[in-house]
């Protein structure tokens, strides 16, 4: 049986986290029950803008660690890179190479936030640099770990661009999406299997429910809600893109973090309550 995703993808605009702040995310997924942690700030120039150049040593030390630390606590490491519009799988491969030669063994692909015509001729060129990609892991690992964002993530128009996506992608790549909007309010039952159906595969959900890179400054104090149940069952996992503050996202991936391990007995108010309680008694 494949594996579910649940943790914290770092996707948003702003100011990345600092590395002391991935190293406590990290241990903080791992203490709260999660399993993956997703790197990808869209304002790390090498990560998107500047995608082609390779890390410093510095940057590459930083990533050794995060993907070690990760490992010996059971969570995966996965490194996203953000081709845009240039998807050319030899480049994608060549930056890649350089993470894989320090241990990193689970990656992502975001064609997220471009500005592209939506059809069957770019998604033909997205996915294969993705299925390329995947087959140059199959080298390294026996089961590679893929996430694919499409430049249309979220909503449920059958699109020349998605339906090709649906078909060409290989299965085993999985394919994030946002809800019906990029921040949903809510996510039904009935939206994933809209999606599922769209898109030939149960989805990764991306939820930017606590993101506030739209609203600078705004620091939401609220219980993860408003999330059917049976997307535990029904997707392929949920990452929590969070505020461009940490240490106030916490609280926020902590009720997350309590949806994820049981979603049929989840009571908003009362796992917000629980939280002064969680960080007084010595929780990260």
């Amino acid at each position: 049986m494949r594996a579910k995703y649940f943790g914290v993808i770092e996707g948003f605009y702003g100011k990345p986290y600092t590395f002391k702040e991935r190293i406590d995310l990290i241990a903080f997924l791992a203490e709260t029950g999660q399993n993956t942690y997703v790197y990808g700030p869209k304002d790390d120039p090498r990560h998107r803008r500047s995608w082609r150049k390779p890390y410093s040593a510095a940057k590459i030390k930083e990533f050794k660690y995060l993907s070690r630390l990760s490992l010996s606590m059971g969570i995966h490491f996965n490194y996203a890179l953000s081709p845009m519009n240039d998807p050319d799988y030899k480049a994608i491969i060549s930056k890649i190479k350089q993470l894989i030669d320090i241990g990193i063994r689970n990656f992502s692909l975001f064609y997220d936030d471009i500005n592209i015509e939506l059809n069957g001729f770019i998604a033909g060129k997205q996915t294969k640099s993705a299925n390329m990609l995947y087959l140059y892991l199959k080298k390294y690992f026996k089961n590679p770990i893929l996430f694919f964002c499409p430049t249309q993530y979220r909503g449920f128009h059958r699109s020349q661009y998605i339906r090709s996506v649906a078909v060409e992608l290989l299965k085993q790549i999985e394919i994030f999406w946002t809800g019906n909007r990029v921040v949903s309010k809510r996510i039904t039952g009935n939206d994933v299997k809209r999606i599922t159906r769209i898109l030939k595969r149960p989805p990764l959900i991306w939820d930017n429910i606590f993101a506030n890179d739209y609203i600078p400054g705004k620091i939401w104090r609220q219980p993860y809600n408003n999330r059917s149940a049976i997307l535990i069952q029904k997707t392929r996992g949920i990452l929590i893109n969070p505020m461009n503050e940490y240490w106030p996202s916490k609280p926020l991936i902590y009720t997350a973090a309590r949806f994820f391990a049981s979603s049929s007995n989840y009571r908003p108010k009362k796992v917000w309550g629980e939280i002064k309680r969680y960080f007084n008694k010595g929780g990260r």
